[in-house]
């Protein structure tokens, strides 16, 4: 991931959404909550908003240092974290944290090669006991409103074979948001794919 396009900026627009999306966007992260159990790792946590819901012992990782300092402004346990030279090892994680859920809300999308990347992660987390991973992308419809949308992530590649081989994790639902219908995200850019694998 490069830096273009993640600064404060960024974590402005991110931040000052207008009251009405504000409200709207709290069905959503109801939505991803109930999904998730137990401490969580919130994977490229953003402002914070998911992270702030979810049970003691979460942490977030985020790689934008505007938005690492909001989060810990706001009280919340968030390291700033770069995946290229880590390999997507999760390093910055010590050994002996442990968490029962990971969430990758919105960050796919961002990179070049996602789902060699989800694989990555999804082998990292072994050491920290994660049973379950939340994947969540946007529609094609979300890339027009983000210039840092890179790479159009589907259901089709999320769920090929290649992408848990070997990971110990399997698919168990996959749902869109809101309205369970794939082709509302060709022209609504804020409906999503949530994706919930658990660990066999």
């Amino acid at each position: 991931m490069t830096s273009t396009g993640f600064d404060a900026d960024y974590t402005d627009y991110q931040v000052n959404r207008s009251a009405l999306r504000k409200i709207v966007r709290r069905a959503y992260l109801r939505s991803a909550a109930s999904l998730l159990q137990g401490p969580t790792l919130d994977f490229g946590c953003g402002a914070g908003e998911l992270l702030a819901q979810l049970p003691k012992g979460s942490k977030g990782l985020e790689y934008n240092q505007a938005t690492v300092e909001h989060c810990r402004d706001n009280g919340l346990d968030v390291d700033w974290y770069d995946g290229e030279p880590d390999r997507w090892r999760l390093s910055v994680i010590p050994d002996g944290r442990c968490f029962e859920s990971m969430v990758v809300s919105h960050v796919l999308e961002h990179l070049d090669a996602p789902i060699e990347i989800l694989g990555r992660l999804l082998s990292a987390t072994q050491r920290m006991g994660v049973s379950r991973v939340l994947v969540i992308v946007p529609g094609r419809a979300g890339y027009r409103i983000d210039d840092t949308h890179r790479t159009f992530v589907d259901l089709d590649m999320l769920s090929a074979p290649a992408v848990l081989e070997g990971t110990g994790f399997r698919m168990q639902q996959a749902r869109y948001f809101p309205g369970n219908v794939r082709v509302l995200g060709d022209w609504f850019p804020h409906h999503e794919l949530q994706v919930l694998l658990v660990h066999e």
